[in-house]
């Protein structure tokens, strides 16, 4: 991660608490009772006192969160300041850079094909990428004088949903992951075919299936979508997620008139001072990109998440329209990775890897309260959601602070959820 430029800050921090009335059909329960759909409403008020504490400090500039149990919506609530600079103030309907919580929703694009037959789980992904036909894997060296081999096999389409084809993003300090960080992002190519050209010059981390490496997958998964629809990726999602859910605020970028709905993203300065970020990643998102980042790419609401988040808990349905099948959508919040590779990575103890997203597969070893069968994931800029089927619960919470994890703002809040259940 860059360091970000200073940015003196004029103006004192304010911290409000906004709730406004999402823009959706689901049941938001307003009651005076003691007790909301097994929760303690009085529990449930420790989720703003953890969000104030981190906004109150300076570490993030606001915050929105949103709790849903057995399709009733108990808590939601805006924090804080959508651009602390010119004293704007959160709302529930701020809009946000989701970055890789886009792929849970590339993944549900790429199965409404896959339930029609459209491609199959062990086709090579040449069958429909050709430019990515004979890949070679890293063995040793530096970055300008590597040791690659053949691959042994093709990269099949399992793999690009569970992160095992091989393909990096560049988030260490490997030799090869200094390819990558040259690399550009899908969203600053001219075409697809002019990345797909560059990456195919680009060795694999490891050989196909045979390890759990986060990278560009899901973008190349969007990229295997177009190819078989004839259609942006974007269009696609409108026709068949984003229009059926009235998704109405989700997309590639932001339309003009929405423009000032969109939060300002932070970060951490080299003091870890919390500051404006300059060149955020993928850019602006303020007008469409060429290529569509499948990985990454999406702008989007809490009120349009949960809509889609509360599809998958359904079982692919949601307000009388089915996105998914049952089994399908079963199938894409199921672990899949084999027990040798659990957990996915080593700091997230009892931690599988579904289609696109990570599921609990042991809450015991979990650092914090969790519950077996939870599913989810989050985007670089600190956004977050949870699945539980166990519980019927569903929680989300979006900022705008790069990188993620850098504050334990979304651990406190998934601890101050878990912990308001009384029944």
């Amino acid at each position: 991660m860059k360091p970000y430029s200073f940015i003196a800050l004029c103006l004192l921090l304010a911290a409000c608490s906004v709730t406004s009335q999402p823009n959706q059909q689901a049941n938001i329960v307003e009651s005076n009772a003691e007790y909301i759909q097994g929760f303690s409403k009085a529990r449930l008020g420790r989720i703003d006192e953890a969000m104030l504490r981190y906004i109150e400090s300076g570490k993030l500039a606001g915050t929105v969160t949103l709790v849903a149990r057995n399709q009733d919506i108990v808590h939601v609530s805006a924090n804080g300041m959508k651009n602390r600079e010119t004293n704007e103030v959160m709302t529930t309907d701020t809009l946000f850079r989701i970055y890789s919580m886009t792929k849970p929703i590339t993944v549900v694009a790429a199965l409404t094909l896959w339930e029609q037959g459209k491609f199959h789980m062990n086709d090579p992904i040449e069958k429909y990428l050709p430019e990515l036909a004979n890949l070679k894997v890293y063995v040793s060296g530096p970055a300008d004088d590597m040791v690659v081999e053949d691959s042994e096999r093709s990269i099949r389409m399992i793999d690009l949903f569970l992160h095992t084809a091989g393909f990096s993003y560049g988030f260490t300090n490997s030799e090869l992951d200094k390819l990558y960080r040259a690399f550009p992002p899908p969203a600053s190519s001219d075409t697809v075919e002019s990345f797909l050209a560059q990456l195919a010059d680009l060795p694999l981390n490891h050989q196909p299936g045979s390890q759990y490496h986060y990278g560009i997958n899901t973008d190349v998964l969007g990229f295997v979508v177009e190819r078989i629809t004839g259609k942006k990726l974007g269009q696609y999602m409108q026709e068949v997620i984003f229009d059926p859910l009235n998704m109405t605020d989700t997309g590639f970028y932001v339309p003009a008139e929405k423009a000032h709905r969109l939060a300002q993203i932070y970060g951490a300065d080299r003091q870890g001072k919390t500051v404006v970020v300059e060149n955020e990643p993928l850019g602006d998102f303020l007008s469409e990109p060429a290529v569509h980042n499948g990985g990454g790419g999406l702008v989007s609401s809490i009120d349009d998440y949960y809509k889609f988040a509360q599809m998958l808990l359904n079982g692919g349905e949601y307000n009388g329209v089915r996105i998914l099948g049952r089994k399908t959508a079963e199938y894409m919040t199921s672990n899949h990775l084999p027990e040798h590779l659990v957990p996915y990575e080593q700091n997230r103890p009892g931690e599988g890897y579904a289609l696109g997203m990570s599921v609990t597969l042991d809450a015991n070893q979990v650092m914090f309260m969790s519950s077996d069968g939870n599913y989810g994931w989050g985007g670089a800029a600190s956004t977050y959601f949870r699945v539980s089927p166990e519980e019927n619960m569903i929680m989300i919470s979006m900022t705008q602070f790069l990188p993620s994890n850098f504050h334990a703002h979304n651990n406190d809040f998934r601890n101050t959820v878990y912990q308001a259940l009384v029944d």
